[in-house]
């Protein structure tokens, strides 16, 4: 707790929520209060909440809400999130704040906190009654899910009727720069004007920035964003260890023919000017598991493989064990501490945990197609039992984890950010113990190719990849960093994915300075 009267905080709302955190020994942050304050006072209510990974944001959006309440602004609230995380922000704002919440009513009561998930409260009839309504403070959780202007989640939140508007997200930017004019323009639409006008000042191209002093400068009137260092946190260490992991000959064999399919089909597809996006998740899902190549196969047909397309799936569903999962299983059953496993794909979610549970292992599961109370349940388990907590990127979005201490990639991402949303799950602030990662890789693939890239030339695993700077810098290729990194490695020329590598990795790679240093709390 930081040194001080508590009058210094200089928070209206501290009379009433003083007792409250001194009874829950809820430890008070600076950087939180320092984000409160800066978002009421100078930025007027409304901003864009982007602080770190892991550094405590729906502290600070309760914060505010319970601000704006006490100067008499705010009596009606609406908080929208990902229906996985309803019950932790209603649980949260409980605790933390005394705060009784309605979750997801039809009609929008007059006064209070109302609860909703972005997809039920955009659809009919809710939309209506939700939009038709004045709201006094509006908050979205996870926000970069409105990145599109012209997706229903953009155009419901545009439409609502509010005074104030908190969005929150750790990735502000995630492919290209139109997605922080998207989040900017719903905030505070006269900063940057239309669209146009945004591209003409700040984009080369859609992932090329320009002027990124002045853009830094604009943003400062509408965004509070702190990283570890400048928040001066420190959490306890993260490990990491890369397992590498020997095919079958069935594995080497699908791999290498799947291979040569995507060479094939990349060729043709860049000739004929076509998307390759499809191509790039047949790859990945390679380097997942059989079952998730198999499914995606099904579902193509032979639209893109041609006459590989069968055998692909021949093969594919001939293979009933992975090496990566026999590696997974046999590491996991000879631990005691919680584990949470994280896998792109719903077949390779489901072969894992049956592989796991067939080994004895309690297994609990987190995917987008679960609802509320299944995930709560499947929460509370892994909490009071313990045991291995296998999850999607949608099912594991946005939670507090820190009941593991160990999280197991047992297939990656492509792109350093939301490696590392995945990793605060876990490491942040209320873990205490020491966070191990362990990174399975299948030898002598393109998810070889990643990890290293990821471990040795960027050394995220062990830094923390938090800054504006280092994001907006990630941005800036012609290409995604997934179809970038996809042809390069089509190439097959060592030396060359070697040297290219080291050229991603320049800019993408944070700097001394942004590494996390010793609080004073």
């Amino acid at each position: 707790m930081a040194a001080g009267t508590e009058e210094a905080l200089g928070l209206s709302a501290w009379t009433r929520l003083q007792p409250i955190w001194q009874r829950g020994r809820v430890v008070r942050y600076p950087h939180q209060i320092e984000a409160a304050k800066e978002i009421v006072g100078r930025l007027e209510g409304s901003a864009l909440l982007a602080d770190e990974v892991g550094l405590g944001k729906t502290i600070e959006a309760g914060l505010v809400m319970e601000e704006l309440m006490a100067r008499g602004e705010v009596s009606r609230t609406l908080i929208l999130c990902p229906a996985a995380l309803l019950l932790q922000w209603q649980q949260e704002l409980w605790q933390k704040f005394a705060r009784r919440v309605q979750i997801q009513p039809l009609t929008p009561p007059r006064q209070g906190v109302v609860l909703a998930s972005l997809d039920w409260a955009k659809r009919d009839p809710q939309r209506k009654a939700y939009q038709s309504v004045g709201w006094d403070l509006v908050v979205v959780d996870e926000a970069h899910h409105l990145k599109s202007r012209r997706s229903q989640n953009h155009s419901f939140v545009a439409g609502l009727q509010r005074k104030h508007l908190v969005l929150v997200t750790a990735t502000p930017i995630q492919n290209e720069l139109a997605e922080l004019y998207s989040l900017v323009s719903l905030v505070k639409p006269d900063i940057f004007g239309s669209y146009m006008q945004f591209y003409r000042r700040f984009l080369l191209a859609p992932r090329r920035p320009r002027n990124v002093d002045e853009l830094r400068h604009e943003l400062s009137s509408v965004m509070v964003r702190r990283t570890r260092h400048e928040a001066k946190i420190v959490l306890p260490p993260r490990k990491a260890e890369l397992l590498l992991v020997q095919l079958s000959r069935d594995e080497r064999e699908l791999y290498d023919r799947a291979t040569d399919a995507l060479i094939e089909a990349y060729r043709a597809r860049r000739a004929s000017q076509e998307t390759i996006l499809p191509l790039v998740l047949v790859q990945r899902e390679l380097c997942s598991s059989s079952f998730a190549l198999a499914e995606t196969l099904r579902r193509m047909g032979d639209s893109w493989f041609g006459p590989h397309a069968q055998d692909l799936l021949r093969r594919a569903e001939a293979i009933g064990t992975n090496q990566k999962a026999e590696a997974a299983t046999s590491l996991l059953c000879g631990m005691k501490e919680p584990a949470l496993v994280f896998t792109e794909y719903r077949a390779t979610q489901a072969y894992l945990g049956r592989k796991l549970s067939q080994a004895g292992l309690q297994v609990h599961y987190l995917h987008g197609g679960q609802n509320r109370h299944v995930r709560q349940a499947e929460l509370q388990s892994f909490a009071e039992n313990g045991g291995v907590l296998v999850a999607t990127e949608t099912g594991g979005q946005g939670l507090n984890l820190q009941t593991a201490s160990v999280i197991v990639n047992y297939d990656l991402p492509w792109n350093p950010m939301r490696v590392e949303q995945r990793i605060g799950r876990a490491h942040r602030l209320g873990q205490t113990r020491e966070v191990r990662i362990l990174n399975l890789c299948a030898r002598d693939t393109v998810e070889e190719h990643v990890l290293r890239l990821l471990h040795e030339k960027i050394d995220m695993f062990q830094r923390v990849i938090g800054d504006l700077d280092v994001i907006i810098r990630h941005l800036e290729r012609e290409r995604p960093l997934e179809t970038e990194l996809f042809e390069l490695f089509l190439t097959r020329e060592r030396d060359e994915i070697d040297r290219r590598l080291e050229e991603i990795a320049a800019r993408v790679r944070p700097t001394a300075t942004q590494e996390s240093v010793p609080a004073t709390l």
